[in-house]
């Protein structure tokens, strides 16, 4: 397999048609039909349904389309640090984070290297444990950070300083507003949004509660990837909202922050690959990270 027909596979993938990719590719229609038809007979599977107007991806057209993504991103990644022979940092870092406060300090570290090296660019993908770990694992990225728990046996990994405090988010107008705390007796009143993670297990009220909550008490309305996700239904009093405090996205007088009682804290992790040869950029990005993280402790 090679890598030109990847290419020319992730072109009709994305068009969903075979001319339109062919004109993207500036290649004739016969020939990426042919390309295409050696590929899957090559595999011994069907990759696309063919219809008169579209080429769709069959569920293995959709496993190769992943893993061909993966494949030309770490060619493209790996050329780009074998031909990095100048005196400033080029390349691109590449982050992967759930939504927390203290990403500010793997923002602050590129900043730092950004000021002297204008050519480094910087990657950030947004979400929960289980999808940034698989990326992680993958060689998609260089660096993750992640909200404890964790397990981090298998990588090298930097903990920051600080830690978040568990709590749920509620309307302003709804009838915990003014509760000031959520005590166990409360939280299994309250109709919840909880972390869709499953690999990385989220936040264990059942040791918090002393086994007076447990998941067969809880309300549970839905899960979700993303917090931000569910600003909507907390505004409407659909339901209350298991996360972190201090997210910038729920800094707004339409919601108020009830911290759990007693007191829940969770610290986070920046974690990567061991045995990993690390490009000269992003060891430049772990230095600056680690200098800025010693600055609080």
């Amino acid at each position: 397999m090679e890598l030109r027909t990847l290419h020319y596979f992730l072109a009709v993938a994305r068009e969903e048609n075979m001319t339109e990719a062919a004109n993207v590719l500036h290649v004739t229609q016969p020939t990426l039909s042919r390309q295409m038809a050696d590929l899957e007979a090559e595999l011994g599977k069907k990759l696309f349904t063919r219809t008169n107007r579209s080429t769709l991806l069959t569920e293995e057209g959709i496993h190769l389309r992943q893993r061909a993504e993966e494949i030309l991103s770490l060619v493209d990644q790996t050329e780009a640090e074998i031909r990095d022979d100048q005196t400033d940092l080029t390349g691109n870092i590449r982050i992967g984070a759930g939504i927390t406060p203290l990403i500010h300090y793997l923002t602050d570290a590129f900043a730092v290297l950004r000021r002297h090296n204008p050519r480094l660019t910087i990657e950030l993908w947004t979400g929960n444990a289980d999808t940034i770990q698989e990326k992680l694992e993958h060689g998609l990225l260089d660096f993750a950070l992640f909200i404890e728990p964790f397990h981090a046996e298998k990588y090298e990994y930097l903990r920051l300083p600080g830690k978040n405090k568990l709590g749920v988010v509620t309307s302003a107008h709804g009838p915990w507003a003014d509760a000031g705390k959520v005590t166990p007796e409360m939280i299994t009143q309250m109709p919840l949004m909880v972390s869709s993670r499953h690999t990385n297990r989220s936040f264990d009220l059942v040791a918090w509660s002393q086994g007076k909550v447990t998941p067969e008490k809880l309300t549970i309305v839905g899960t979700m990837d993303l917090s931000c996700n569910v600003n909507v239904l907390v505004r409407q009093g659909i339901t209350n909202l298991l996360c972190l405090d201090k997210l910038e996205h729920q800094q707004s007088p339409d919601f108020v922050f009830l911290p759990l009682d007693p007191p829940f804290e969770v610290s986070s992790l920046v974690a990567w690959k061991k045995y990993r040869l690390l490009s000269r950029s992003c060891e430049a990005f772990l230095a600056a990270l680690r200098a800025r993280v010693g600055e609080e402790q």
